[in-house]
């Protein structure tokens, strides 16, 4: 008869303790290590495996990497060449005249670690992720509990399994891997069997600003934070905005005068025109447009009778000419136009009367001309425009950010981290338990992408002559529609660059494609030309380009 299986006492299964490793001291927590090679890897396990890690202030770039705020040390980005792992050491929490031993990586179901935020006020953020969409920092009590929702739902018998598995939700979290090494005691030659989880740390990663803007336009959520309604009201002039606020007077009626535009005026046609491109069926445009249409144009009132009419007078509704939404949408390239040269100080408001187009029945420009009547608006129809206004800007700010990647390490006073490591393990009864760390790394900031002081060199390795005139043009391609290829093909590729060449009579669209030693020699021609013209500004050339005299290595000799 065979016996049964014997049953392991719970005397015997004792659970993991993770700490510091051996070789770092005790307020360190999970030790950091940088690299600056893709092969950091190979290099890491060579380096745990030969009993060469460090702490990790006893690293030269603990001190030396300090970017921006000297408070803490700075972690670079992977686009600097820089690579940083993290390591802790798990033991089994049975002591002995040694210490505690190794916990037995076989019985490690899984291992990973978190990155959390720490405030200036010393509150601790979590990365939040649900159905693998990035949520962003969220504060809150952080439990010691299962990262993963899914998972801990699934080990409490609140869920079934499904398969596939739910996208995740719960705190990110990256893995660790066990190594078993041995290592040397620090007091004599004795070595000892000691389990290190190491693993890589991702400096990436973005979240989506979501204000549920799209779900109800008349939500408070669609309304721009008080300091950006305010900037808002003063960006347009009055009688269209809060700038130079004063009393209604019947000035203000004409905000085009004798086919001539008023400051006022430029401002609200460029804003409507560029920023909301009010001629496009736009939902967020369409109490814009509709208060547009209620604005009209009205002839100059001619002065018949023996004492002449007030200028600034309200004009007889029978006189009511093209409203304001009509002549943007019908006039729109010569307003775009008389925009353009306004801002370039081609010409002047007082000098430039406003164009009007008539189009033909397919749309085109039939005609322009230009105007030489007055747009009157009441001090009511100010008012609603200037609400309007308000609305739509905070619209538009809060659409910008809705869809707009945060990064998630910013660098500003409450931007520090901190990595926090768990294992998850099999205990006596064959259930899945997770333990975390009490200890964290040290604390660490991140770097900002174009920090002059992180940057590494970069060898960009310019063609050689013989590179130019053999390099068959078998680089970039440009596929290019029939409309710009008819033009292309119109220039004569000559010194003078005139037209006179063959244009494109098959009607067909066409690829030009690019050598790419060309395209590198042309992109450091055009570099050359943007740094003398800063310098001839700005004398930023000293700080911006180095020329250093080298070796010419096998590669370069070779291109000569």
């Amino acid at each position: 008869m065979v016996s049964a299986a014997k049953k392991v006492q719970p005397s015997v299964v004792h659970s993991p303790l993770l700490h510091h490793p051996w070789f770092a001291g005790s307020d360190e927590g999970m030790t950091l290590h940088r690299y600056f090679d893709d092969q950091f890897v190979q290099r890491f396990v060579q380096e745990a495996m030969s009993n060469r890690l460090t702490a990790t202030r006893a690293q030269g770039w603990y001190n030396g990497d300090r970017f921006g705020r000297k408070d803490l040390p700075t972690l670079r980005l992977p686009m600097h060449q820089t690579f940083y792992t993290v390591c802790c050491e798990v033991s089994c929490d049975a002591a002995s005249a040694a210490g505690k031993p190794a916990f037995d990586p076989q019985r490690i179901s899984s291992a990973g670690f978190v990155i959390r935020r720490r405030g200036a006020s010393g509150a601790v953020q979590r990365w939040m992720v649900n159905e693998g969409q990035a949520l962003g920092w969220q504060s809150g009590a952080i439990p010691s509990q299962e990262p993963d929702d899914y998972r801990r739902f699934l080990n409490h018998k609140l869920v079934q399994p499904q398969y596939p598995e739910p996208g995740y939700s719960g705190e990110e979290s990256y893995p660790l891997h066990p190594l078993l090494i041995r290592s040397k005691q620090p007091n004599n030659n004795d070595s000892r069997s000691r389990t290190l989880l190491w693993g890589y740390l991702p400096l990436g990663g973005s979240y989506r600003a979501n204000n549920n803007s799209s779900n109800n336009s008349s939500n408070n959520t669609n309304q721009a934070p008080a300091e950006a309604t305010n900037a808002l009201r003063q960006e347009l002039i009055w009688p269209f905005g809060e700038r130079n606020l004063h009393s209604w007077i019947k000035q203000d009626n004409r905000p085009a005068f004798r086919g001539h535009a008023t400051t006022a005026l430029y401002e609200l046609l460029e804003l409507l025109l560029i920023r909301y491109r009010i001629f496009e069926q736009d939902a967020d445009n369409g109490e814009l447009r509709r208060q547009l249409a209620e604005i009209h144009f009205y002839p100059q009132l001619l002065a018949n009778p023996p004492t002449p009419l007030d200028p600034y007078a309200v004009p007889p509704v029978a006189t009511r000419g093209q409203n304001l939404l009509s002549w943007i949408e019908t006039s729109r390239d010569a307003l775009l136009e008389w925009l353009s040269n306004i801002a370039i100080a081609k010409t002047t408001l007082a000098s430039s009367p406003l164009p009007s187009s008539t189009l033909n029945s397919n749309g085109s420009v039939a005609s322009t001309s230009l105007r030489n009547d007055d747009l009157f608006i009441t001090e009511q129809q100010a008012q609603r425009l200037r609400d309007t206004l308000l609305l739509r800007g905070g619209r538009a700010m809060v659409v910008m950010e809705e869809g707009l990647a945060m990064p998630r390490f910013g660098q500003g006073d409450d931007d520090t981290f901190f990595v926090v490591p768990f294992v998850r393990w099999q205990d006596e009864c064959g259930c899945e338990q997770i333990h975390w760390g009490q200890q964290g790394s040290i604390d660490f900031r991140v770097v900002s992408p174009f920090d002059p002081e992180a940057q590494r060199p970069r060898a960009v390795i310019l063609p050689g002559l013989n590179d130019i005139k053999r390099g068959a043009a078998k680089g970039v391609t440009l596929v290019v529609p029939k409309s710009i290829a008819e033009l292309l093909r119109k220039i004569k590729p000559d010194m003078k660059m005139e037209q006179g060449g063959p244009g494109n009579p098959t009607g067909l669209c066409w690829n030009f494609s690019l050598s790419i030693p060309v395209v590198t020699i042309c992109a450091f021609v055009l570099l050359m030309i943007v740094m003398n013209l800063l310098n001839l500004i700005f004398r930023w050339l000293p700080w911006a380009f180095l020329a250093l005299p080298r070796l010419c290595g096998k590669l370069l000799s070779e291109n000569k």
